[in-house]
């Protein structure tokens, strides 16, 4: 009898149950007029190169290579954007860089050339507001970059050199061991200002976990250890944002009088790279009218060991360092040309002896070190959604005590070539937005 009742009281719950759900009608609704957005995104160079010299093997030494005019797509981006329920936001944006790049000019990055140039995703994340307009708590979930160095983390459309300062290339690698920098991660974030928002803090709290460094870069290998990344900004006059997100500006086209000063730090554990990987950095954005200043500077380091020739294990902690400083001032010409002349600088420094850059090649980090300058004037017709760029680079390298064929960083390494000694570079460029 017991059973039965039990029997007939569960068919019971379970009918009232989906009659239940049947009548539910607390569904989310979608966001009224909400509407998919495109867009795309574009940088179109021309550049003169010179001074570039490729390694010999063979003969065991450095050749010229000829001076060269090149076009290309430097970044080309096509995606969408939308906000189908209040408080839900999601971007999804795919590229295309580095159409038509000889590798041999002597600009940074890799080629995407051939019948069918390679197209990938770039970005693709969900952004969540649970209590819509409350920006001191937001959750950023997908493919993107991890919240550390202001360079890394902005976009190539508003830095106001030509090119990025390719510091954001040795923190990315150091991070997620790739150049692209995203990784797939959880991001609780916030921004928080005070009434009269002269002064304020935006917050970032992250774990990813990078498949770089195992299994032809699908895994960690056998030791799993997620990244953990932390920012924090302190807005001190006009903040940057006053609406919270992860990407970020460095002109203001006049309208913000303010200095942000921001903090990171990153660490993971083991790995089949190495046996800890961490880093900090320190970095500023200054908006004064017609002034826009920004700088970075990143401390590396990652744990490691290695065999010696007399087959003694070397364990050792290797450390690096690099950053950027970069200055444009805003210019309004007969009341018709906003024009912005700018200067940057980046410098890298890691191991110039032997036994160092030996220790950074086993756990992936670079070493030797190189400078770059960019001297040169934007015109923006559309603030940064169209300008045009006329540009000047020039870079130095040293590779320490290593012998020639050194490939220990960006001015010494091209990929397709080999190792090089990169050079010089004038530049036209058009960025669009659309």
């Amino acid at each position: 009898m017991k059973r039965i009742i039990l029997l007939t009281t569960t068919i019971l719950l379970f009918s009232l149950a989906l009659a239940g759900q049947a009548d539910f009608s607390h569904w989310l609704p979608k966001k009224e007029g909400a509407r998919i957005e495109p867009f795309a995104m574009v940088q179109l160079w021309s550049s003169y190169s010179m001074g570039q010299e490729a390694y010999n093997a063979d003969a065991g030494l450095y050749e010229a290579v000829d001076g060269r005019f090149n076009v290309m797509l430097r970044r080309a981006r096509l995606g969408f954007k939308a906000e189908p329920y209040e408080g839900l936001k999601f971007q999804l944006m795919g590229a295309y860089d580095l159409v038509g790049r000889d590798v041999q000019s002597s600009l940074v990055g890799g080629a995407n050339n051939g019948s069918l140039p390679a197209f990938g995703i770039w970005d693709a994340f969900l952004q969540w507001q649970p209590r819509k307009g409350r920006e001191g708590f937001n959750i950023v979930a997908g493919y993107f970059r991890p919240q550390f160095s202001r360079e890394s983390i902005t976009s190539g459309w508003a830095v106001n050199s030509m090119e990025k300062a390719m510091s954001q290339n040795y923190i990315r690698t150091h991070l997620v061991g790739a150049g692209p920098g995203r990784a797939l991660g959880l991001n609780i974030g916030g921004l928080l200002l005070n009434a009269g928002k002269n002064l304020g803090l935006q917050y970032n709290l992250g774990i990813f976990n990078p498949l770089t460094t195992a299994n032809g870069g699908n895994s960690t290998g056998k030791d799993f250890a997620p990244l953990l990344v932390g920012r924090a900004v302190v807005y001190l006059g006009a903040p940057e944002q006053t609406a919270y997100k992860i990407g970020y500006d460095i002109n203001y086209f006049g309208q913000r009088k303010g200095l942000s000063l921001g903090f990171d730090g990153a660490w993971q554990g083991q790995t089949a790279m190495f046996e800890a990987s961490y880093a900090t950095g320190a970095d500023l954005l200054f908006n004064w009218g017609p002034l826009n200043l920004d700088a970075d500077w990143n401390l590396m380091w990652r744990e490691g060991s290695r065999l010696l020739p007399d087959d003694r294990e070397r364990t050792f902690t290797y450390a690096s360092n690099t950053g950027h400083a970069r200055i444009g001032y805003n210019l309004v010409v007969g009341e018709k040309y906003f024009l912005e002349p700018t200067f940057m600088l980046m410098q890298f420094n890691g191991a110039d002896d032997l036994a160092g850059q030996a220790d950074a090649k086993a756990i992936g980090a670079s070493s030797g070190s190189e400078r770059t300058y960019d001297a040169g004037i934007n015109w923006y017709l559309n603030k940064r959604n169209l300008k045009l760029m006329a540009h000047y680079t020039w870079r130095e390298g040293d590779a320490g005590e290593a012998a020639s064929g050194f490939t220990g960083n960006m001015y010494f390494s091209q990929s397709g070539v080999g190792a090089i000694r990169r050079g010089n570079w004038l530049g036209l460029g058009l960025h669009a937005i659309f």
